[in-house]
């Protein structure tokens, strides 16, 4: 039975995880907003010192992103991040070798 329990834990981990990574890679505007926004309700007066410092560490620094298409380039996915653009190379098609 624990074994069964082990098992489901580390699986729910793992597409837990996989999941989170996701959203981050995907949405990274939308998932800062939401971090920021968790974070400021952490970082209450009601909240241990410990915890609204943590709070402030973890907070993104900036939450107003354009889009994809602003050449920010902090994803590394824009088209700004290319530095030159690629040569395109001929097709060369050579028949078979006969053996």
């Amino acid at each position: 039975m624990t074994a069964i329990l082990v098992q489901a834990l580390v699986i729910l981990l793992v597409v837990g995880w996989s999941a989170l990574f996701a959203v981050q890679r995907l949405l990274p505007v939308t998932s800062r907003r939401v971090k920021a926004r968790i974070l400021d309700r952490v970082d209450q007066p009601s909240s241990p010192a410990w915890l609204r410092g943590m709070a402030r560490r973890a907070q993104p620094t900036s939450t107003s992103g354009g889009s994809c298409g602003d050449g920010c380039s902090a994803c590394g996915g824009c088209a700004a991040a290319a530095a030159k653009p690629v040569e395109a190379l001929p097709l060369v098609f050579r028949p078979r070798l006969k053996s």
